[in-house]
Order: structure tokens, then sequence, then C-alpha cells
């Protein structure tokens, strides 16, 4: 397995020796710790664990890891159990990638065993890259300046089924990209992406954001006017889609009555049973 790391603080070579080498029971001699700006020649090679490690500019990073494990060593372990025994071992959160298609989406991999996603951005320095972790979902010590909130780029990026958009828009036209097509395409997956988290008590996280969620019900908005911009052909079927969304929605919501500025639209009127924000 190969994992690529960074660390909050900067453990001495020893230190992540002796934590890789705890992590996955072998002997310390039998990790070998480098520089990657370091001489290389004199590296153990054949040794069954390779940690090169390289200082970053200051940042909220110090380390970043590169970390090969011989399949025989690594027994199933995941980059994931990788970062959270590296934080374990050596009192620093150590950052790993997130599986998402998100260049910005990162786990933060805490000493005391939490993996809590956060949000890192480069700093583009002339001759080199800082980074700062911008925020994540839960506070974490030894990142005491980050923003603490819920990610709203991961929430749009979690894989929910809809199957009812999914049949509707089988036969539906895709559409340039400022058509009423697209926007049909957009807005009744965005409905029913809602009516999934609704009816599931927003798995898989079990938190939203009420301006995202706010989001949601201006896509069921939009989709009033686009019901009669589709065409004859379309039409019908779009309507029935959305009603089995709205019923949904209904399904899992009650109504707000004290909310006087919502717009007259029956959903703006209620709100989720729990809410996750």
């Amino acid at each position: 397995m190969i994992g690529n790391l960074f660390t909050v603080a900067k453990p001495e070579p020893p230190v992540l020796r002796q934590a890789l080498a705890g992590l996955l029971a072998i002997p310390p001699d039998s990790v070998d710790v480098a520089d990657a700006d370091g001489d290389q020649e004199g590296r153990h090679w054949d040794a069954p664990v390779l940690c090169t490690w390289r200082l970053l500019p200051p940042g909220d990073l110090s380390l970043e890891l590169d970390i090969t494990v011989v399949d025989t060593t690594a027994a199933g372990l995941t980059e994931k159990d990788l970062a959270l025994g590296l934080a374990a071992g050596t009192g620093s959160s150590v950052l790993h990638p997130s599986d998402l298609d998100l260049p910005s989406a990162y786990w933060v991999a805490v000493p005391d065993g939490r993996s809590v996603r956060c949000r890192l951005e480069p700093i583009d320095l002339p001759d080199d890259t800082a980074y700062r972790v911008d925020a994540a979902e839960e506070a974490i010590p030894d990142l005491p300046r980050t923003k603490v909130e819920v990610l709203p780029e991961i929430l749009d990026r979690q894989p929910l089924d809809t199957p009812v958009s999914d049949a509707f828009l089988a036969t539906f036209p895709t559409g340039e990209a400022a058509s009423a097509a697209a926007h049909v395409r957009y807005d009744l997956r965005t409905w029913e992406r809602l009516t999934r988290r609704l009816e599931t008590d927003w798995a898989p996280s079990g938190r939203y954001r009420e301006d995202l969620y706010h989001r949601d019900l201006k896509a069921r908005d939009a989709l009033e006017h686009l019901i009669g911009e589709v065409g004859e052909a379309h039409a019908d079927a779009l309507r029935q889609a959305v009603t089995s969304l709205d019923d949904t929605f209904t399904a899992h919501t009650e109504t707000n009555p004290v909310r006087d500025e919502a717009p007259g639209h029956r959903w703006w009127n209620r709100l989720p049973r729990r809410l996750p924000w």
C-alpha cells in the first residue's frame, strides 16, 4: 500500500519510525525513514516500510509523508488506518485524501481517534506550496484557527440514489447548458436528493446546511415553472415525478406556520422533523 499524508506537527524521524513500527507490529529497524531532500544512497530500500518525509513551508501543515508498505506487512491496512495510527503514535493530527473527486477534500485523523472531514487549500509560493486547513466539520485541537462548519461541497458530492429522476430523465432531452432541459435535469435531481436525505434522517452524515435546504426549495420553485416549458410530450411525466417527490417531502416534514416571510408554495411552509443544522 502507498500512503500520501500530511502532519500538523513535525515529528522527528525516530518518532515516525517508532509510530509506524508499533502500528504495523514490526521491529523499528524494519522501517526506513528519510528526508526527501537528503542523501538517498544510504537508505534501506528493501525495508518493508519506506517513509520519505519533506518539510513544508510555514502554514498549517509541517510534513508531507510518502509511505510505502509491502502488502505482506500492510495486511489490509488502509490509508485511513495508517493516518489514525500515525496520529496516535506521534500525537499530531494527520491528513489523508478523501475518496471524493475533489482536490480540497481531506480527512483529518486526530490523535483522540476521530476522523474529521476538512477542506485543504494550497498556498502557492514562488518555489513551493504551503497548506491551510480552511475548515473542518469538528474542532481539532492542534488546528485552532480552522473554521468549524459542515462542508457544502462534501454534501453536494455525497452519493445518493435518485431513482425517480433517473427514470424520467432516461428519455428526456439533454439540452444546452442554459436550456430549460438542463435546468430540469439539475432541479429535479436536487429536489429528489433532498427527499432522500429526509427519508434517511440526513444519512450518511446526519447533518445538512440551512442554506442548502433553501437552495433545494428554490429548485422545487423552478420545477413549478419548468413543467410548463418542457412540452406536452414530457409535461405529464415530469409532473408525476415531481408530485411523487412532493409526497415524500411532505411525509417527512411538518408545518411551520411561524415562517411569515415564506413564499406561498407549501414546501416553504414546512420544516424537517429534525433540523440537521
